[in-house]
């Protein structure tokens, strides 16, 4: 059975994603702020769920410690937004925004991304997948009309990570590819968003399965299709 490590893995796409994985048999570690309080994720019995927070550099490296590998496919789900750091929307733009806290949203939503899979990298071999869970906000033709200076900037980082890490991984056949999810129904997306979470977990995990290393270091959306950077 293939392993799938998740993080961020105990509500909204990354459950989803969990539930996905576990229904197509895969063995899946799911990481999360306070596995305790995941009783979701409790009820979908993946085989471990590990204490991570992505925004602490010792958090990822005790996460770390605790897999052995070989890891099939690592998914760096786990981010966070502005507002659920304090910071009202209409203190969000970039004339606005504060710079600490920019920093704070930049290392949980982008820079983890780079913690994350290098403290598993010795877990990851050839034919193994990183995906990272971004957004279009962090594309330049969208992100310029985009009214948050933290969040766009949080992606725009994961994807520079992505980028980076495809290159550095390429030769060791290590595919790394970025995922817009879509406009989804979470609690971060709204109930007024385009998808479900079954619909964007379902398409991000029918790509990966035809996904060539040849492509590593792309940004798609969900559904397969190529997304401007």
């Amino acid at each position: 059975m293939p392993t799938t490590v998740i993080t961020g893995a105990n509500r909204g796409i990354g459950l989803e994603l969990a539930a996905q994985c576990l229904k197509r048999g895969d063995t899946v570690i799911a990481g999360c702020r306070s596995p305790g309080d995941a009783h979701e994720l409790m009820g979908l019995v993946p085989e471990r769920i590990l204490e991570l927070d992505v925004g602490d550099e010792a958090s990822i490296a005790s996460f770390a410690r605790s897999i052995e590998g070989p890891i099939d496919l690592l998914i760096n789900n786990a981010g966070t937004s502005a507002s659920n750091l304090g910071l009202s929307r209409d203190r969000a733009g970039v004339i606005d925004a504060p710079i600490d806290l920019t920093l704070d949203l930049i290392r949980i939503n982008g820079l983890s991304a780079a913690s994350v899979t290098r403290n598993l990298v010795h877990c990851l071999e050839a034919g193994s997948q990183v995906a990272n869970i971004t957004s279009q906000i962090g594309s330049m033709v969208v992100g310029a009309n985009f009214n948050d200076l933290p969040y766009a900037t949080s992606k725009a980082v994961m994807n520079m990570v992505t980028v980076q890490l495809a290159s550095q991984l390429k030769d060791a056949g290590i595919s790394v590819v970025a995922f817009h999810p879509g406009w989804v129904r979470t609690d971060m997306g709204g109930s007024g968003a385009d998808l479900s979470v079954e619909e964007s977990a379902q398409g991000i995990l029918t790509t990966l399965q035809t996904f060539q290393h040849a492509d590593s270091g792309s940004f798609l959306r969900w559904d397969g299709s190529v997304h401007p950077w």
